[in-house]
């Protein structure tokens, strides 16, 4: 009885954890969205006037002038 129902656990979470189907599409979507959210707070750095904006533009500028 016992080994009847653990068999049947184990069935069941093996299918769900063997279920990897639609994972690596969820990975490049988030992977877009975090290169999305960084671009945002790179623009709206520019844009603004602000202490942060000035450094990303400083450090761009170094990093163009040391190719």
């Amino acid at each position: 009885m016992l080994k009847k129902g653990w068999s049947k656990v184990n069935n069941v979470y093996t299918n769900y954890v063997k279920n990897e189907r639609g994972a690596q599409a969820l990975e490049w979507v988030a992977l877009g969205l975090v290169v999305l959210a960084i671009m945002g707070v790179i623009a709206a750095g520019i844009e603004g006037d602000t202490s942060i904006g000035k450094a990303i533009v400083n450090k761009l500028k170094g990093l163009i002038e040391g190719i």
